[in-house]
């Protein structure tokens, strides 16, 4: 190796964001290249090599494909011999003691079927794979002989899908079972009837568990769970909900900041766990909760694979989805029964939402942006200038948002119980493609602040103030994810869980107990980041873009439309939201491509 390529590579790819947009090396990862160099065989050609699988990771990839090294932004600066090497010469290149099998030589870099890692997380898919199609133990819970009977009483609509119907029977077939679809499919209803139906199969033996990776996202499973059961079977819906309270994986496991992994000697003995929005899944959670379970116990892995990926490395959902099609236990649930339910709208207005979905979903650009152009009550856009000032109804837009912080403020003094506040807190949200920069979340908390006389404090104290958490604090019982409404009653001012507005058991918190915002464990919640919002649902929504931002893709902005019930405003210019329905993330994973080796060995 030359003494200069390090110098090289953090001239050509370290330092940030890049004129013509690539992600870069984060800075600091020249650390990790300089322990390559440690390694005598290491030659030019791997360092460049690793420096892209670097760029590949910071966007959540766990690997990069030999033939997709030229797909790359970066790649464009590698020295001119390199960008002209064949697949089969980086294979030569990509060799020597730096590299090992991935199994007994454990060496930095490994290279499996083509596909360039580092060793940590080729040794992640291959353990969720093995795990995934791991045997059940004889002593797991057998099939109820009325298991088939029971399903069928609960899916006997000629209405519902077969797809949902065979999803259900087939719980006890195999220990993981995937159960993937779109909004509106008919995910939510397919768990409840199979709780239901597994209470009854078994006189209430059977023991459930169910999470999400977010607290938010248990809290609203929480909510869509209790709907549905008192729907379809409300003589058992308070029975059936009081077993199998949903919380977060981390809490599931135990994890925590002080253990940050449970212990092998004490498996989670359950003969159900229920994974919903697996699409925020990343490897290592997921690993860490196949490696939580006994072999006794099942596994139902829920999401939608169109959805954002996880904030961390992975591609779960949607390498789980492709895995299906291969023969991995699962169902894809395609047929849309309920839409926007209870959001007060005309068949035509549903149907125009869901044909909007199901554009983004299908690469469909033409027809989305025809949608949008066409600027009906419940789909518009709101063109914005170079400077990112909104256009046309920029001001409705604006004056929307500024009515719900003020009466929030109303109904906070009014009543520290008032049902409105709910109804209010979930009225219109701010969904930001950026934490900060023009028509950011954080441009947006400054605009309704100024209006509405926040105060940046360390600890949230203004009346009326929504607050997300952003740090879980297990001593004051608030979680990451978790949101609500700064109250006051006698005399105190207290942090007001949303939840305490529904039927949870959380109970308000003294606003002074939160960690202050110099830790960042909090935030106004007038506005939050499209990434933040997955598990939750407004009545309103407003996707706010940042002019030429790098960060906007096809999945983020169909997580951020399909947070909304009535209506979707998306604030950017159109070349902007053109250009986000043309790119779809590109995360690599070799997931899917080891699930179905294994299973065809």
């Amino acid at each position: 190796m030359s003494l200069d390529v390090l110098d090289q590579i953090a001239s050509a790819l370290e330092g940030g964001e890049s004129p013509a947009g690539e992600l870069r090396l984060p800075v600091g990862t020249r650390f990790i290249l300089e322990e390559l160099t440690l390694f005598d065989s290491v030659n030019d050609e791997t360092m460049w090599a690793a420096a892209l699988l670097l760029c590949v990771m910071e966007r959540g990839g766990t690997c990069l494909p030999l033939r997709l090294f030229s797909e790359v932004p970066e790649f464009v600066h590698l020295p001119d011999e390199l960008r002209a090497l064949s697949v089969d010469e980086w294979r030569e290149k990509l060799s020597g003691d730096v590299f090992g099998d991935g199994e007994d030589h454990v060496r930095p870099l490994v290279v499996l079927d083509d596909r360039l890692y580092f060793d940590r997380y080729v040794r992640l898919e291959r353990d969720v794979a093995q795990r995934l199609l791991s045997p059940l133990s004889p002593d797991a819970l057998r099939e109820p002989a009325a298991w088939p009977t029971v399903v069928g009483d609960y899916f006997n609509d000629d209405e519902l899908s077969s797809a949902q119907r065979q999803a259900a029977l087939g719980l006890f077939r195999q220990r993981v079972t995937v159960l993937a679809g779109g909004p509106g499919t008919g995910k939510t209803f397919t768990v409840a009837k199979m709780l239901v139906a597994l209470y009854r199969a078994t006189n209430g033996q059977a023991s459930v568990k169910i999470c999400a990776p977010t607290g938010k996202a248990a809290q609203r499973v929480r909510e869509s769970l209790v709907k549905v059961l008192n729907e379809v079977a409300p003589d058992l819906a308070g029975e059936v909900m009081r077993r199998i309270t949903p919380t977060t994986i981390h809490k599931l496991l135990g994890i925590t900041p002080l253990s940050s992994r449970r212990r092998r000697s004490d498996p989670l003995h359950v003969d159900v766990v229920i994974c919903d929005e697996t699409s925020m899944v990343d490897i290592a959670l997921l690993d860490e909760l196949l490696r939580a379970l006994s072999d006794e116990t099942r596994l139902v892995v829920v999401g939608d694979p169109n959805q954002l990926q996880s904030v961390d490395v992975g591609t779960v959902m949607s390498d789980l989805v492709e895995a299906v099609t291969n023969g991995l236990p699962g169902t894809q649930l395609t047929t849309v029964f309920r839409v926007l339910e209870g959001a007060d709208l005309s068949a035509g207005d549903r149907d125009l939402m869901l044909q909007f979905f199901n554009h983004i979903r299908g690469d469909e650009v033409d027809e989305a942006l025809g949608i949008l152009d066409a600027g009906t009550n419940i789909l518009r856009l709101v063109d914005v200038n170079e400077k990112g000032e909104m256009m046309d109804g920029g001001n409705d837009v604006l004056n929307s948002v500024i009515a719900r912080a003020e009466n929030l403020i109303n109904v906070a003094h009014r009543s520290s119980s008032s049902p409105d506040a709910l109804t209010e807190l979930t009225s219109v949200m701010v969904l930001a493609a950026q934490h900060r920069g023009l028509l950011s979340r954080t441009w947006w908390v400054e605009k309704v602040g100024a209006q509405v006389g926040f105060r940046d404090d360390t600890v949230p104290s203004m009346v009326g103030l929504p607050v997300l958490i952003t740090a879980t604090d297990t001593a004051n019982g608030v979680t990451n994810g978790d949101t609500g409404l700064i109250i006051t009653s006698d005399g105190q001012t207290l942090y007001q869980p949303a939840t305490v507005v529904t039927t949870s058991e959380s109970d308000d918190v003294s606003a002074s107990r939160l960690p202050p915002t110099a830790i960042h464990s909090w935030q106004p919640w007038w506005a939050m980041t499209i990434h933040k919002s997955q598990g939750s649902e407004f009545d309103e929504v407003i996707v706010s873009i940042t002019p030429q931002t790098r960060l906007l893709s096809k999945e983020l902005l169909y997580t951020a439309v399909t947070r909304a019930k009535k209506r979707v405003t998306i604030v950017g210019r159109r070349a902007d939201v053109e250009k986000a329905l043309k790119t779809p993330a590109h995360r690599y994973s070799g997931l899917a491509e080891i699930i179905n080796s294994l299973m065809s060995a």
